[in-house]
């Protein structure tokens, strides 16, 4: 007899260009799409370890608006596929485990909902059941400020998890990770010091863009340009 998926994991992410017009970092185009595709692989890699069904939505998959919007479409369509829980994380914590992400699914067909807090203010993870999803008030958050998890912890009856991750939003936040980063390994820190230019890489680590993620870079005036 096959398992029944109760739970989906939705990995909600802008896509290359708009996190080069969004994160200031103080990298050029070029370092910057190693880094985007860096963090991008490594959730791709932790989700694929849980075995647990996930929907994957750059920015041009997206519908909305608003960024509200679109994180609630989102949630919204794989309830309506049949997912009871949904679990949201983006690409900007790679602390994240695999174990995490398990845990979390667990309390979710436990009937608990899960939010993880990160050092902003923020969510760095959503875990939410359809029974206690309400689309209107979701749209209502102040997404993208440092009132997110405390809104969505006033919304929703739920759980915490124990850490507070670092969320990748500036410069400082890399800073922060390399010297606290307990759960990235030796190399992922050493790709990482390379990208910021303190390290010289020795590796040959795949920094290829998915197909899904390309577009044109000339109009950043900056090379190289990826094309289709």
């Amino acid at each position: 007899m096959s398992q029944v998926n109760n739970t989906a994991i939705l990995f909600f992410s802008r896509n290359l260009k708009e996190e080069f017009l969004t994160k200031h970092v103080g990298l050029n185009v070029q370092q910057f799409s190693n880094l985007f595709n860096l963090l991008v692989k490594r959730t791709q890699r932790t989700i694929d370890q849980t075995k647990i069904p996930v929907k994957t939505l750059f920015s041009d998959e997206q519908i909305g608006s608003s960024f509200g919007e679109r994180l609630t479409n989102g949630i919204s369509n794989l309830f309506s596929e049949g997912f009871e829980n949904v679990i949201v994380v983006g690409n900007d914590a790679p602390e994240l485990t695999s174990e995490d992400l398990l845990w979390v699914k667990n309390k979710l067909e436990n009937g608990k909902n899960v939010l993880g807090r990160d050092n902003h203010g923020g969510a760095y993870l959503i875990g939410v059941s359809k029974k206690d999803f309400n689309p209107s008030t979701f749209l209502h958050i102040d997404w993208n400020t440092g009132l997110v998890f405390d809104q969505l912890k006033s919304l929703l009856s739920s759980e915490e998890l124990e850490r507070h991750l670092i969320d990748l939003n500036k410069r400082s936040d890399f800073q922060s990770i390399l010297k606290q980063g307990l759960y990235l390994s030796k190399t992922f820190k050493q790709i990482l010091k390379g990208i910021f230019g303190t390290y010289t890489l020795h590796t040959n680590f795949d920094f290829t863009l998915p197909k899904s993620i390309w577009f044109q870079l000339t109009e950043l005036r900056g090379p190289p340009s990826f094309v289709s």
